[in-house]
């Protein structure tokens, strides 16, 4: 069995410098020991005796992540964060448990509740409303960061600025001389969805072009298709659409191919997340870019800092979206990398 001190040895440090990283402390570390250490537990196989530490420190080591989706099934923003999310938690010492709601509050519910009885250290919610008493028993017990969702002020909160991207994404759209802009969304009671909508909104009253037409569907490819089958079977239909995320727009992309439009000759096209996949489709996507991986690393170090401080004070942190250009609106298409 690899001990500590063997892994000190190939570390070239002190067995008390292994357990200062393996534990976050209570001694500082500097970097390239840190480097070290790390390099010499995964070489070696390491394995502290996590029964033992969580008895030492009175944790479980453990975080919780709950998502609606977070096989990213309904957008791949969930898939890239939580994916992003357990690679800072690992770096930190932490394991995670993964939890899909699936859109559905008592499922959310049952969640938060498994992961307290199992005596996790913290929590984050991706796009998961918690009830007031539930929320209320929490307070104090347990630090939570909450995405894209409203929170009770005493929840850490971090999300993207909705409302501003999606006035980005039709401006730019209408910059292209569109008038008749429509909108793909998911259901409006959806808080991400409603905000982007609203920048949707805005920036065609700026413009003095008329509002919508719009349809709501499901968040996912599929929802996206069948919102743009309806809205461009319309003797009237838009010359351009927003959706409200990447998977609606690569839908309405398909659903224009089958009637036979070409994009962006007959249709341009904008979505909002920056998924992966929007780089991919022909033409590319132009999106609005959330900065995803950035979200996850600010959410999960932001939750272990609460954890082990023991408190501190919530915080509210509002990321800016980036409009990225492709084909989909009519722009240059620009290369992908070899």
């Amino acid at each position: 069995m690899v001990t500590r001190n063997d892994v000190a040895r190939l570390a070239g440090t002190s067995p008390a410098v292994v357990s200062y990283v393996i534990n976050n402390g209570p001694r500082p570390v500097s970097e390239a020991a840190r480097r070290r250490v790390l390099a010499a537990v995964e070489e070696l196989g390491y394995r502290p005796n996590v029964v033992a530490r969580s008895l030492r420190s009175r944790r479980s080591w453990t975080i919780g992540v709950i998502a609606s989706d977070s096989a990213g099934g309904t957008s791949p923003f969930f898939g890239q964060f939580t994916r992003a999310c357990e690679e800072v938690a690992w770096q930190r010492g932490y394991s995670v448990l993964l939890g899909n709601s699936a859109e559905d509050p008592a499922r959310a519910e049952s969640y938060v509740r498994s992961f307290m009885e199992r005596q996790v250290d913290g929590l984050v919610l991706m796009r998961v409303p918690v009830a007031p008493d539930r929320a209320e028993e929490m307070r104090g017990r347990i630090p939570v960061v909450t995405i894209d969702h409203q929170a009770p002020p005493y929840f850490s909160r971090l999300a993207v600025d909705d409302e501003e991207g999606g006035y980005q994404a039709t401006r730019h759209l209408l910059g292209h001389g569109h008038r008749r802009i429509g909108f793909v969304g998911g259901p409006l009671d959806v808080t991400p969805v409603a905000l982007r909508a609203a920048g949707w909104r805005r920036a065609l009253l700026e413009a003095g072009a008329e509002i919508g037409p719009m349809e709501e569907g499901e968040l996912s490819l599929e929802g996206g298709y069948s919102a743009a089958l309806r809205l461009l079977s319309s003797p009237e239909r838009p010359t351009a659409l927003f959706a409200s995320i990447d998977d609606q727009a690569i839908g309405a992309m398909r659903a224009a191919a089958d009637l036979g439009l070409r994009v962006p000759a007959d249709l341009a096209v904008a979505g909002f997340d920056g998924a992966r996949e929007a780089a991919y489709t022909v033409p590319g996507l132009t999106t609005i870019s959330q900065p995803i991986d950035e979200m996850a690393r600010h959410a999960t170090e932001t939750l272990v800092g609460a954890i082990e401080t023991e408190g501190g004070e919530p915080l509210t942190k509002i990321f800016s979206a980036t409009l990225v250009t492709r084909g989909s609106c009519g722009c240059p298409e620009p290369r992908l990398h070899r």
